[in-house]
Protein backbone atom coordinates (compact mmCIF):
# COMPACT_ATOMS: atom_id res chain seq x y z
CA UNK A 1 0.00 0.00 0.00
CA UNK A 2 3.05 2.20 -0.10
CA UNK A 3 2.25 4.74 -3.04
CA UNK A 4 -1.06 3.23 -4.09
CA UNK A 5 -3.31 5.40 -2.41
CA UNK A 6 -1.93 8.59 -3.07
CA UNK A 7 -1.04 7.45 -6.87
CA UNK A 8 -5.07 6.82 -7.08
CA UNK A 9 -6.29 10.12 -5.79
CA UNK A 10 -3.93 12.39 -7.47
CA UNK A 11 -4.26 11.16 -10.86
CA UNK A 12 -7.87 11.32 -10.27
CA UNK A 13 -7.26 14.98 -9.21
CA UNK A 14 -5.85 15.36 -12.33
CA UNK A 15 -8.84 13.78 -14.88
CA UNK A 16 -10.98 16.14 -12.55
CA UNK A 17 -9.41 19.38 -13.54
CA UNK A 18 -9.00 18.99 -16.92
CA UNK A 19 -12.68 19.73 -17.57
CA UNK A 20 -12.65 23.05 -15.71
CA UNK A 21 -11.86 26.54 -16.52
CA UNK A 22 -8.91 28.37 -15.45
CA UNK A 23 -11.24 30.72 -13.37
CA UNK A 24 -13.12 27.93 -11.52
CA UNK A 25 -9.64 25.68 -10.71
CA UNK A 26 -8.42 27.55 -8.08
CA UNK A 27 -11.53 26.84 -5.47
CA UNK A 28 -11.81 23.29 -6.87
CA UNK A 29 -8.14 21.76 -6.43
CA UNK A 30 -8.30 23.68 -2.64
CA UNK A 31 -12.03 21.74 -2.18
CA UNK A 32 -10.30 18.65 -3.43
CA UNK A 33 -7.24 18.78 -1.07
CA UNK A 34 -9.27 19.29 1.81
CA UNK A 35 -11.86 16.41 1.42
CA UNK A 36 -9.34 14.23 0.06
CA UNK A 37 -7.19 15.01 3.61
CA UNK A 38 -10.48 14.33 5.30
CA UNK A 39 -11.33 10.89 3.69
CA UNK A 40 -7.78 9.68 3.81
CA UNK A 41 -8.05 10.31 7.65
CA UNK A 42 -11.47 8.44 8.03
CA UNK A 43 -10.06 5.50 5.30
CA UNK A 44 -6.42 5.05 7.46
CA UNK A 45 -7.83 5.54 10.86
CA UNK A 46 -8.22 1.91 11.96
CA UNK A 47 -4.42 1.03 10.83
CA UNK A 48 -2.98 4.19 12.54
CA UNK A 49 -4.81 3.19 15.71
CA UNK A 50 -4.27 -0.02 15.27
CA UNK A 51 -0.03 0.66 14.96
CA UNK A 52 -0.22 2.74 18.02
CA UNK A 53 -2.24 0.25 20.66
CA UNK A 54 -0.10 -2.75 18.92
CA UNK A 55 3.71 -0.81 19.55
CA UNK A 56 2.51 -0.05 22.93
CA UNK A 57 2.04 -3.87 24.26
CA UNK A 58 4.39 -6.59 25.00
CA UNK A 59 6.37 -4.69 27.29
CA UNK A 60 6.86 -7.51 30.02
CA UNK A 61 5.63 -11.13 30.63
CA UNK A 62 6.68 -11.10 34.16
CA UNK A 63 7.04 -8.73 37.21
CA UNK A 64 9.97 -9.77 38.35
CA UNK A 65 13.06 -7.59 36.87
CA UNK A 66 16.35 -9.67 36.54
CA UNK A 67 19.19 -9.56 39.09
CA UNK A 68 21.77 -7.72 37.89
CA UNK A 69 23.51 -8.53 34.82
CA UNK A 70 20.27 -10.52 33.96
CA UNK A 71 19.27 -10.22 30.67
CA UNK A 72 16.70 -11.48 28.71
CA UNK A 73 16.03 -11.27 24.15
CA UNK A 74 12.40 -11.19 23.01
CA UNK A 75 10.61 -11.46 20.31
CA UNK A 76 7.06 -11.00 20.10
CA UNK A 77 4.31 -10.03 17.88
CA UNK A 78 1.21 -8.16 18.47
CA UNK A 79 -2.42 -8.02 16.90
CA UNK A 80 -4.76 -5.34 17.72
CA UNK A 81 -8.17 -6.15 16.97
CA UNK A 82 -10.06 -3.64 15.02
CA UNK A 83 -13.43 -3.52 15.97
CA UNK A 84 -16.36 -3.90 13.35
CA UNK A 85 -17.30 -0.64 14.32
CA UNK A 86 -14.00 0.63 12.88
CA UNK A 87 -14.38 -0.82 9.50
CA UNK A 88 -16.45 1.03 7.86
CA UNK A 89 -17.55 4.79 8.30
CA UNK A 90 -19.88 7.01 6.79
CA UNK A 91 -18.81 9.40 4.59
CA UNK A 92 -21.61 13.00 5.14
CA UNK A 93 -21.31 15.41 2.17
CA UNK A 94 -22.33 18.55 4.16
CA UNK A 95 -18.94 17.49 5.73
CA UNK A 96 -17.21 18.25 2.83
CA UNK A 97 -16.32 20.77 0.31
CA UNK A 98 -16.94 19.06 -3.06
CA UNK A 99 -17.62 15.65 -2.48
CA UNK A 100 -20.62 14.52 -2.61
CA UNK A 101 -22.48 11.12 -3.36
CA UNK A 102 -23.24 9.48 -6.34
CA UNK A 103 -26.28 7.24 -4.24
CA UNK A 104 -27.55 9.67 -1.90
CA UNK A 105 -29.03 6.52 -0.62
CA UNK A 106 -25.58 4.64 0.76
CA UNK A 107 -23.07 6.82 2.62
CA UNK A 108 -21.25 4.11 3.96
CA UNK A 109 -18.00 3.55 2.79
CA UNK A 110 -15.06 0.90 3.91
CA UNK A 111 -12.04 2.05 6.22
CA UNK A 112 -8.75 0.39 4.94
CA UNK A 113 -9.22 -2.32 7.06
CA UNK A 114 -12.86 -2.78 5.69
CA UNK A 115 -14.12 -4.87 3.05
CA UNK A 116 -15.01 -3.73 -0.77
CA UNK A 117 -17.43 -1.40 -1.99
CA UNK A 118 -19.27 -0.22 -5.41
CA UNK A 119 -19.62 2.76 -4.11
CA UNK A 120 -18.63 6.15 -5.48
CA UNK A 121 -17.74 9.68 -4.50
CA UNK A 122 -18.54 12.72 -7.02
CA UNK A 123 -16.39 15.98 -6.89
CA UNK A 124 -18.89 18.50 -7.94
CA UNK A 125 -17.69 21.85 -9.10
CA UNK A 126 -20.70 23.86 -7.64
CA UNK A 127 -22.63 22.04 -4.62
CA UNK A 128 -24.85 24.65 -4.64
CA UNK A 129 -26.13 23.94 -8.18
CA UNK A 130 -27.78 20.59 -8.68
CA UNK A 131 -26.82 19.93 -12.25
CA UNK A 132 -23.18 21.09 -11.57
CA UNK A 133 -20.58 19.52 -13.63
CA UNK A 134 -18.43 16.63 -11.56
CA UNK A 135 -15.86 13.68 -12.31
CA UNK A 136 -16.25 10.24 -10.53
CA UNK A 137 -13.40 9.62 -7.97
CA UNK A 138 -12.20 5.96 -7.21
CA UNK A 139 -13.25 4.67 -4.13
CA UNK A 140 -10.73 2.69 -1.93
CA UNK A 141 -11.92 -1.13 -0.59
CA UNK A 142 -10.43 -2.30 2.35
CA UNK A 143 -8.41 -5.46 2.99
CA UNK A 144 -10.44 -7.35 4.91
CA UNK A 145 -11.02 -9.58 2.20
CA UNK A 146 -7.54 -10.16 1.53
CA UNK A 147 -6.58 -11.40 5.47
CA UNK A 148 -5.25 -14.62 5.70
CA UNK A 149 -7.36 -15.21 8.72
CA UNK A 150 -11.26 -13.96 10.06
CA UNK A 151 -9.32 -11.62 12.65
CA UNK A 152 -9.14 -8.49 10.95
CA UNK A 153 -6.23 -7.06 13.01
CA UNK A 154 -3.05 -4.49 12.72
CA UNK A 155 0.31 -6.70 13.39
CA UNK A 156 3.20 -4.65 14.60
CA UNK A 157 6.08 -6.77 15.61
CA UNK A 158 8.75 -6.00 18.51
CA UNK A 159 12.62 -7.17 19.25
CA UNK A 160 13.52 -6.45 22.98
CA UNK A 161 16.22 -6.52 25.27
CA UNK A 162 15.89 -6.34 29.15
CA UNK A 163 18.98 -5.93 31.54
CA UNK A 164 18.88 -6.20 35.31
CA UNK A 165 20.71 -2.89 36.76
CA UNK A 166 20.20 -2.60 40.57
CA UNK A 167 17.96 -2.79 43.32
CA UNK A 168 15.72 -4.54 41.33
CA UNK A 169 15.55 -2.65 38.38
CA UNK A 170 14.94 -3.53 35.22
CA UNK A 171 15.68 -1.55 31.82
CA UNK A 172 14.01 -2.69 28.83
CA UNK A 173 15.39 -1.37 25.25
CA UNK A 174 13.60 -1.29 22.00
CA UNK A 175 15.92 -0.73 19.10
CA UNK A 176 16.38 -1.76 15.67
CA UNK A 177 19.57 -0.24 13.64
CA UNK A 178 18.98 2.66 11.33
CA UNK A 179 17.91 2.04 8.08
CA UNK A 180 18.72 3.49 4.98
CA UNK A 181 18.85 2.47 1.22
CA UNK A 182 19.10 3.35 -2.33
CA UNK A 183 15.49 2.94 -2.76
CA UNK A 184 14.80 5.71 -0.44
CA UNK A 185 14.27 4.18 2.56
CA UNK A 186 14.69 5.44 6.05
CA UNK A 187 13.47 3.43 9.24
CA UNK A 188 14.39 4.01 13.11
CA UNK A 189 12.54 1.65 15.44
CA UNK A 190 13.64 2.26 19.17
CA UNK A 191 11.75 2.40 22.61
CA UNK A 192 13.29 2.59 26.26
CA UNK A 193 11.05 1.35 28.88
CA UNK A 194 12.34 0.43 33.17
CA UNK A 195 10.67 -1.55 35.79
CA UNK A 196 11.01 -1.81 39.19
CA UNK A 197 10.00 -3.93 41.84
CA UNK A 198 7.48 -1.98 44.53
CA UNK A 199 6.94 -5.69 46.21
CA UNK A 200 10.22 -5.42 47.92
CA UNK A 201 8.99 -2.20 49.92
CA UNK A 202 5.57 -3.58 50.98
CA UNK A 203 5.92 -5.77 54.34
CA UNK A 204 4.81 -9.47 54.13
CA UNK A 205 4.53 -9.29 50.27
CA UNK A 206 8.28 -9.08 50.35
CA UNK A 207 8.40 -12.34 51.95
CA UNK A 208 6.27 -14.20 49.92
CA UNK A 209 9.23 -15.62 47.10
CA UNK A 210 6.32 -16.85 44.27
CA UNK A 211 4.81 -13.30 44.33
CA UNK A 212 5.98 -10.10 42.36
CA UNK A 213 4.72 -6.53 42.28
CA UNK A 214 6.06 -3.80 40.30
CA UNK A 215 5.65 -0.56 38.37
CA UNK A 216 6.55 0.04 35.11
CA UNK A 217 6.70 3.01 32.31
CA UNK A 218 7.36 2.48 28.51
CA UNK A 219 8.00 4.50 25.00
CA UNK A 220 8.32 3.92 21.95
CA UNK A 221 9.21 5.93 19.20
CA UNK A 222 9.17 4.47 15.38
CA UNK A 223 9.61 6.63 12.08
CA UNK A 224 9.68 5.27 8.50
CA UNK A 225 10.22 8.20 5.73
CA UNK A 226 10.37 6.91 2.21
CA UNK A 227 10.51 8.49 -1.18
CA UNK A 228 7.58 8.22 -4.04
CA UNK A 229 8.21 6.37 -7.27
CA UNK A 230 9.73 8.94 -9.36
CA UNK A 231 7.31 10.03 -12.22
CA UNK A 232 3.86 9.07 -10.93
CA UNK A 233 2.54 12.58 -11.15
CA UNK A 234 5.24 15.21 -12.09
CA UNK A 235 6.78 17.16 -8.87
CA UNK A 236 9.74 17.29 -6.65
CA UNK A 237 10.91 16.31 -3.43
CA UNK A 238 7.75 13.92 -3.18
CA UNK A 239 8.47 11.75 0.54
CA UNK A 240 5.85 9.66 2.51
CA UNK A 241 7.14 9.97 6.25
CA UNK A 242 5.11 7.65 9.04
CA UNK A 243 5.41 8.20 12.94
CA UNK A 244 4.60 5.90 16.05
CA UNK A 245 5.03 7.87 19.30
CA UNK A 246 3.43 5.27 22.39
CA UNK A 247 3.65 6.01 26.28
CA UNK A 248 3.05 3.13 28.81
CA UNK A 249 2.00 3.05 32.52
CA UNK A 250 1.42 0.46 34.50
CA UNK A 251 1.40 -1.58 37.94
CA UNK A 252 1.76 -5.30 36.98
CA UNK A 253 1.83 -8.70 38.76
CA UNK A 254 2.93 -11.94 38.41
CA UNK A 255 2.46 -15.00 40.26
CA UNK A 256 5.07 -17.99 40.08
CA UNK A 257 5.01 -21.75 40.33
CA UNK A 258 7.42 -23.88 39.14
CA UNK A 259 8.25 -23.43 35.02
CA UNK A 260 4.68 -21.65 35.02
CA UNK A 261 4.50 -17.98 35.62
CA UNK A 262 0.80 -15.74 35.15
CA UNK A 263 0.74 -12.49 34.77
CA UNK A 264 -1.32 -9.46 34.89
CA UNK A 265 -0.97 -5.68 34.43
CA UNK A 266 -3.75 -2.56 35.10
CA UNK A 267 -2.54 0.88 33.50
CA UNK A 268 -3.17 3.64 31.35
CA UNK A 269 -1.58 4.17 27.93
CA UNK A 270 -1.23 6.81 25.28
CA UNK A 271 -0.38 7.09 21.43
CA UNK A 272 -0.08 9.22 18.29
CA UNK A 273 0.61 8.36 15.16
CA UNK A 274 0.88 10.31 11.66
CA UNK A 275 1.21 10.07 8.14
CA UNK A 276 2.20 12.51 5.80
CA UNK A 277 2.58 12.78 2.31
CA UNK A 278 4.96 15.80 1.14
CA UNK A 279 6.41 17.64 -1.18
CA UNK A 280 4.85 19.86 -4.64
CA UNK A 281 2.52 17.42 -6.72
CA UNK A 282 2.06 19.40 -10.34
CA UNK A 283 -0.89 19.40 -11.81
CA UNK A 284 -1.16 20.85 -15.53
CA UNK A 285 -4.56 23.29 -16.05
CA UNK A 286 -5.33 22.36 -19.52
CA UNK A 287 -6.09 24.79 -22.41
CA UNK A 288 -3.61 27.38 -20.26
CA UNK A 289 -0.25 25.88 -20.76
CA UNK A 290 0.50 26.54 -17.25
CA UNK A 291 1.04 24.40 -14.78
CA UNK A 292 -0.31 24.50 -10.64
CA UNK A 293 1.24 22.95 -7.14
CA UNK A 294 0.02 20.98 -4.71
CA UNK A 295 1.77 20.99 -1.71
CA UNK A 296 2.13 18.54 0.75
CA UNK A 297 -1.49 17.06 0.29
CA UNK A 298 -1.81 14.63 3.21
CA UNK A 299 -1.46 15.42 7.18
CA UNK A 300 -3.13 12.90 9.23
CA UNK A 301 -2.82 12.51 12.67
CA UNK A 302 -4.05 9.71 15.07
CA UNK A 303 -4.20 9.88 19.07
CA UNK A 304 -5.86 7.39 20.97
CA UNK A 305 -5.30 5.54 24.79
CA UNK A 306 -6.72 5.14 27.92
CA UNK A 307 -7.19 2.01 30.20
CA UNK A 308 -5.95 -0.56 29.54
CA UNK A 309 -5.62 -4.52 31.25
CA UNK A 310 -3.37 -7.45 30.63
CA UNK A 311 -3.33 -10.99 31.67
CA UNK A 312 -1.26 -13.74 30.58
CA UNK A 313 1.23 -16.74 31.05
CA UNK A 314 4.77 -17.48 30.68
CA UNK A 315 6.25 -20.98 30.22
CA UNK A 316 9.89 -20.66 31.04
CA UNK A 317 12.08 -24.11 30.24
CA UNK A 318 15.58 -23.27 31.33
CA UNK A 319 16.73 -20.21 29.40
CA UNK A 320 13.40 -20.40 26.45
CA UNK A 321 10.64 -18.43 27.46
CA UNK A 322 7.42 -18.70 26.02
CA UNK A 323 4.74 -16.46 26.31
CA UNK A 324 1.09 -14.89 25.28
CA UNK A 325 -1.27 -12.15 27.17
CA UNK A 326 -4.59 -10.62 25.95
CA UNK A 327 -4.96 -6.82 26.29
CA UNK A 328 -8.40 -5.09 27.03
CA UNK A 329 -8.35 -1.40 25.15
CA UNK A 330 -9.71 0.71 22.74
CA UNK A 331 -8.29 -2.00 20.16
CA UNK A 332 -8.17 -5.51 22.36
CA UNK A 333 -4.41 -6.61 21.37
CA UNK A 334 -3.29 -9.90 21.08
CA UNK A 335 0.32 -10.61 22.30
CA UNK A 336 2.95 -13.80 21.60
CA UNK A 337 6.23 -14.35 21.67
CA UNK A 338 9.46 -16.33 22.34
CA UNK A 339 12.55 -15.55 24.65
CA UNK A 340 15.40 -15.88 26.07
CA UNK A 341 16.47 -15.43 29.68
CA UNK A 342 19.63 -15.51 32.06
CA UNK A 343 18.97 -14.66 36.07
Amino acid sequence: MKTTTIRIFLIALFFGISNLSFAQYEDYVDGVAKDFNQYMDNYMDPLLQGLGYGFNNGWYNTARPHKSLGFDLTISGNLALVPVASQSFKLVPDNYEVFDLSDPNDDEFPTVMGGTTSNEIKAVLDKSDPNSAYVIFPTLNGIKDDLPTNLVAVPSPIVQVGIGIVKKTELKVRWVPTIKNDAGIDYKYWGLGVMHSVSQWIPVVKDLPFLDISGFIGFTNISLAYELDEGTIEGSNQMAEFGVQTFNYQVVASATASVFTGFIGIGVDDFKTNLKMNGTYSIEVPGTGTKEDIVNPVDLDAKGGGFRATVGARLKLAILTLHGSYTLQGYNTINAGIGFSFR
